[in-house]
């Protein structure tokens, strides 16, 4: 005779159900939910989750962790609040690894480089990196819909001149439709994240018809750049535009 599996036990040894094989490690770091949220991640990271797929139930995951359910439950919260899995209701409900949200990963980037407290220089020094690599590959990679994106970005620009406030606004819109253009979905939101903590800076600075000229030769300069497909000319004409800024926004700051 086959003598029947042992019961499955939680960390508290009660009886959750007839016993599985284990899809998952046991490891006796961190606390039992921080295992289960460290385990989860690390599959995700090492490809072996894929965004949608369906991870099962609460109770079969508490199951194939060998936790109890209040253990998972904690640790699905946690993983639902920082967008690892998504938990769904109905018959066809369960927990899903959730979609890629890259409005959501701007948001969550801008607020905690906020919260950490970075400075201007590190702003405008992140600025530079991101755009002028954003430079060369739009320069590479846009279609005409691009084109057709930053030419609507100056014309709007062009149209207020006279708004200093508003010129700004439209200004980093500009930068934005370039780094768009790259088509690098991680400069994108990157520079998503970096336009929350840019604006209040720019506007804090100082402006004239000199400046808003300047900014829009710039544009056109670059619109050129991007169209002859000279990403080596972009990165150079982004490089030392944001030179020219970053040293002037620190000498503002600094006399105040």
């Amino acid at each position: 005779m086959h003598k029947a599996p042992d019961a499955e036990k939680d960390e508290t040894g009660q009886i959750l159900g007839p016993a599985e094989p284990r899809l998952w490690s046991s490891s006796k770091q961190g606390t039992l939910s921080a295992q289960v949220i460290n385990q989860l991640r690390a599959a995700l990271f090492a490809g072996r989750l894929t965004p949608g797929e369906r991870l099962g139930s609460e109770a079969s995951l508490a199951l194939q962790f060998g936790v109890s359910r209040m253990t998972m439950r904690d640790a699905l919260r946690s993983l639902h609040a920082s967008g690892v899995i998504d938990i769904r209701v109905g018959i066809k409900g369960g927990i899903f690894v959730a979609e890629g949200n890259s409005d959501r990963l701007a948001e969550t980037l801008a607020i905690q480089l906020k919260l950490i407290g970075i400075d201007a220089e590190e702003v405008l020094d992140s600025q530079m990196a991101i755009e002028v690599m954003a430079a060369g590959l739009a320069a590479s990679n846009a279609d005409e819909d691009d084109i057709a994106m930053l030419r609507g970005a100056l014309a709007e620009v062009e149209g207020l001149v006279d708004n200093p406030e508003e010129f700004t606004w439209a200004a980093i819109n500009f930068h934005g439709s370039v780094v768009a253009a790259s088509h690098n979905r991680v400069l994108i939101a990157q520079f998503r994240a970096l336009s929350h903590v840019l604006m209040p800076l720019y506007v804090r600075g100082s402006s004239s018809p000199e400046v808003a000229q300047r900014a829009m030769a710039f544009q056109r300069a670059l619109i050129a750049c991007i169209e002859a497909r000279d990403p080596d000319a972009a990165r150079n004409l982004v490089y030392g535009r944001l030179q020219f800024i970053r040293s002037r926004q620190l000498g503002e700051l600094a006399n105040r």
